[in-house]
């Protein structure tokens, strides 16, 4: 009766995996459900996409060293890249390690509190034994005896400096994942352990946070996209950063557009085509439909704490109250726009 027990856990957690990674939404969504509940802050990159719109699909492992950096300054010159943690690191990761963002689907790069962890999906022809292979050539230390496939393989700073000088400090660690294919990079060792545990279906991912899974869904199928869960957008996006002039005509804009609700979430993704989804979550429906045309107003007048105005960045093709949300719908007239208006303060998005 025990052994039975046992098999029907194992088969739940395998519908755990298979819904967040292989169904149950977009790439986006899917994304989401690899990281770990604690995830504040997540940028996310769809390689298939970049590659696509950048004229990068012919590259690979053998391509030089000058034609992957003609690409990502394409990708980098379409503001399509600027989410991602490895992108810099491109050319020795196809070199050295057997993976890249060349043969990656997808990457997303979650940060916590507690630690940031980047889970790059890799397509199904990468040979996860021979990335393997390759770190433990390259020094890492391999998961502990007994481990059947996969683990995570420790590094550290002096490490990743020998291999490179253009691999970040996310590159110290790495747990490979076979099941899922996919790999996740660290600076934390635990914390890295931890994830992958998350992403092989064991505990809450950050889909299972009120609020992300629905805005996710919201942004469609983002070919780059930045994410805040809970209240974390309040904080990395506060008008509080501003100098004392800024804050001063913020808060009179804020006044003169009816006032504000606390967002309880928040995503921006940019689509294939350039257009940007920008989708709020708050506490209660009333918030939301109460928020709509003051967050409107506000994204189409002066942007202090950026300089100039938004209408400079964008035009608001559309905003929409449903439910919880708000989402604001956007065309950009300007490349950069996503990576601009992700960084704060950002007043149509204050608290």
């Amino acid at each position: 009766m025990i052994y039975v027990a046992g098999l029907l856990v194992v088969a739940a957690v395998g519908g755990v995996v298979a819904w967040r990674l292989l169904g149950g939404g977009s790439s986006y969504q899917r994304a989401l459900g690899a990281l770990p509940a604690a995830t504040l802050r997540t940028t996310y990159t769809d390689w298939a996409l970049v590659r696509s719109r950048a004229r990068g699909t012919s590259l690979d492992d053998s391509s030089s060293q000058g034609q992957v950096a003609a690409f990502l300054g394409r990708a980098y010159d379409r503001g399509l890249t600027s989410g991602s943690g490895i992108s810099q690191s491109t050319a020795t990761l196809a070199r050295r390690y057997g993976f890249s963002p060349l043969d990656a689907e997808w990457e997303a790069l979650g940060q916590s509190r507690r630690g940031q962890v980047d889970v790059l999906r890799l397509s199904g022809d990468v040979d996860l034994t021979k990335v393997e292979r390759a770190l433990r050539r390259l020094g890492y230390d391999g998961p502990r005896p007994g481990s059947s496939g996969g683990g995570t393989w420790a590094g550290d700073a002096d490490l990743v400096a020998r291999i490179s000088g253009d691999l970040g400090p996310l590159l110290q660690n790495v747990a490979v994942l076979p099941d899922q294919h996919l790999v996740l990079m660290s600076d934390d060792t635990l914390y890295v352990e931890g994830a992958a545990r998350v992403a092989a279906g064991s505990g809450s991912s950050l889909r299972d946070v009120a609020g992300v899974d629905a805005l996710a869904g919201s942004a469609g199928d983002p070919v780059s996209a930045v994410q805040w869960s809970s209240t974390f957008a309040c904080e990395d996006l506060r008008m509080g950063a501003a100098d004392s002039g800024d804050q001063r005509e913020a808060h009179q804009l804020v006044t003169r557009a009816g006032g504000v609700s606390p967002l309880e979430g928040l995503v921006m993704a940019q689509a294939a085509d350039r257009s940007i989804v920008v989708g709020m979550h708050f506490e209660t429906s009333q918030q939301a439909s109460a928020n709509l045309q003051p967050r409107v107003d506000l994204a189409t007048g002066p942007a202090p704490g950026q300089g100039g105005s938004f209408t400079d960045r964008f035009r608001v093709v559309k905003g929409t109250a449903d439910g919880q949300d708000v989402v604001l719908h956007l065309r950009p007239r300007q490349p950069q726009v996503l990576s601009d208006i992700s960084t704060g303060p950002v007043l149509f998005a204050t608290c």
